[in-house]
C-alpha cells in the first residue's frame, strides 16, 4: 500500500496557486518532495516546462521554496 503524500504546498509563503500548479505537474505535489529537491534544478524543470519566459522565477526564489520547505513545522 503507498503512502499518502499530502499536496499541501499552499502552507508555504511565496507558493501560489500558479507556482503550486506549475510545480505539481512537475511531479512536486508536497512539502516534503520539495524538501528534497536543489534550487537549479527545479528552476530548470520548471523552465523545461513552461519555456524561459515564467516571469519573476529566479533560482533564489526556488531556494527560498525548499529552506521554507526544510523550516516548515506540521
Amino acid at each position: 500500500m503507498s503512502e499518502h503524500v499530502p499536496r499541501d504546498l499552499d502552507k508555504l509563503k511565496g507558493i501560489g496557486p500558479r507556482y503550486r500548479a506549475m510545480l505539481d505537474e512537475i511531479g512536486v505535489a508536497s512539502i516534503k518532495e520539495l524538501r528534497h529537491r536543489d534550487a537549479a534544478d527545479l528552476k530548470e524543470m520548471i523552465e523545461q516546462r513552461y519555456g524561459h519566459a515564467v516571469v519573476g522565477l529566479s533560482e533564489k526564489e526556488t531556494q527560498t521554496w525548499i529552506d521554507e520547505a526544510k523550516a516548515f513545522q506540521e
